[in-house]
């Protein structure tokens, strides 16, 4: 592909994806200063070499999805947002608490105009910071465990039908972490009822699975793909199971075009209060891939704590 095949590729595309009709060959060869009949020569070679296609009966051209693909990836290392915006996202997920993963789906969504899903690993050894326990009565105690990073697990656990007094307060006490939840069980305990104890809580906490935070469904009905039901089939689908096992690592970027017909998703990697996850914005062929790798890009960032200049 010659550089000026590259530009009326990336010109078709971007024409294509804010119009969503066609493009004539006339309208591409007024932005590139050549002849028609050059762009035409060009057009020619793109759509042998399958980058574009000419839908029937129409006088124009659209991407294929090698086309998008090419476009798409020509958007890296992407622009990031404004820096007032992007000390606005900080100041946010930073006073989010617990709840941060579900303002960062519901901000992804908002800034892009696409569904957002927030997936984040789970961890196989996550610390216990301390342990409240609750008499419930009958013999019932509600345990609840504070992980590191802000995660709570909740059990309820069967004991002994009456309760020392104190014995409560001198159980919380000794679960003071940190320490892995894992070893819970194998902590030395200063007396049987709180190694019974620990045994019990172990049981009941089971080690965390992965989350997934989806938001911004309803701005998909807005796009004009969505009056396929198929294509709303297809897109839920990608927010409920990636097409991918695993996340992007930490810092990373990926754009996934066609792998699920007639979707594109734009996934970044990030690492945030010890737990790691990955941000995706999901979307048609025709996706607006510059702003959605730019709040993607952005807000994974934003997440690991940097602030990245905008240009």
């Amino acid at each position: 592909m010659t550089e000026r095949q590259q530009r009326l590729l990336l010109l078709l595309t971007q024409s294509y994806i804010e119009t969503g009709k066609p493009v004539p060959s006339s309208k591409l060869a007024g932005r590139l200063s050549v002849s028609p009949a050059t762009v035409r020569y060009d057009l020619a070679d793109l759509e042998a070499e399958g980058y574009i296609e000419k839908p029937h009966a129409s006088a124009g051209r659209v991407p294929t999805r090698r086309g998008f693909r090419r476009y798409a990836l020509a958007q890296l290392p992407p622009q990031p947002l404004a820096n007032e915006t992007l000390k606005r996202l900080g100041r946010v997920i930073a006073h989010a608490g617990v709840n941060w993963p579900q303002l960062t789906a519901q901000m992804a969504a908002r800034l892009s105009g696409y569904p957002a899903v927030l997936r984040l690993v789970s961890n196989p050894h996550p610390s216990v910071l301390e342990v409240h326990l609750s008499d419930l009565g009958e013999g019932r105690v509600l345990a609840v465990a504070v992980l590191q990073g802000g995660r709570l697990l909740e059990g309820i656990i069967e004991v002994e039908t009456s309760l020392e007094e104190g014995f409560l307060e001198q159980a919380e006490h000794w679960l003071q972490g940190p320490y892995p939840l894992s070893q819970l069980a194998e902590r030395a305990a200063p007396s049987p009822r709180l190694a019974r104890l620990a045994r019990l809580l172990t049981q009941a906490f089971s080690a965390p699975r992965g989350e997934s935070y989806v938001e911004g469904l309803g701005v998909m009905l807005g796009e004009p793909e969505a009056r396929d039901p198929e294509f709303v089939r297809r897109t839920l689908a990608a927010l409920e199971v990636p097409p991918r096992q695993g996340v992007v690592p930490a810092g990373g970027l990926d754009v996934l075009v066609g792998e699920i017909e007639g979707i594109s998703l734009v996934q970044a990697g990030f690492r945030h209060t010890g737990r790691s996850g990955e941000l995706a914005l999901i979307g048609p062929l025709r996706m607006r891939y510059r702003r959605a790798l730019a709040v993607a890009h952005s807000l994974s960032r934003a997440l690991e704590g940097e602030s990245p200049s905008a240009n």
